[in-house]
């Protein structure tokens, strides 16, 4: 039976505390203006090294953009997306584009799925995940040039997901 992946501690919980608002938090402002630095109708969410949470940074943002801009955004997911569907995902990601629609895409790394390069390279902007401590200066810099210097515009530090504690054995076992 496999179970749901833990909550992300990667920017803040989302749990408002002693009443106070979430969307208040500096951090999440902090953000939201980072992100907001270079106009962009398509944003591509990618992870510099293998197993970051992207979908969870994409909503996030996705939210961000509703609080603090009032316009809705569409995620799409295609961390799995196959070769074959490159040119039909691009297209699709292009017309939502001149509809007015704007668009943020969860991409896998590019060293998990190499159609997360030529998907990033077709937004507006990239946002890369790092993990601290996981995700080495290489593989970011490796990212980086695959999607072009001049596309991303900022990066995310990401906590490491906690490892289960180890169990103490029952009865002296």
């Amino acid at each position: 039976m496999k179970s749901d992946p833990a909550p992300s501690r990667a920017l803040v919980s989302l749990r408002e505390r002693d009443g106070a608002n979430i969307w208040d938090d500096l951090r999440l402002q902090r953000l939201w203006l980072g992100v907001e630095r270079r106009e962009w109708r398509s944003l591509a969410v990618l992870g510099a090294s293998r197993d970051v949470e992207t979908v969870q940074i994409a909503e996030l943002l996705a939210q961000l953009a509703w609080r603090y801009r009032g316009q809705p955004s569409n995620v799409l997911d295609l961390r799995d997306l196959s070769m074959r569907l490159i040119d039909y995902e691009v297209r699709e990601m292009r017309e939502q584009v001149e509809a007015g629609t704007r668009l943020i895409v969860s991409l896998r790394s590019i060293f998990e799925n190499p159609t997360a390069a030529p998907v990033a390279k077709q937004a507006d902007a990239v946002v890369l995940c790092v993990v601290l401590g996981v995700t080495s200066v290489k593989k970011a810099e490796e990212t980086i040039a695959a999607v072009g210097r001049e596309r991303v515009i900022g990066t995310i530090v990401l906590h490491p997901p906690k490892t289960a504690s180890p169990q103490p054995a029952a009865n002296g076992q």
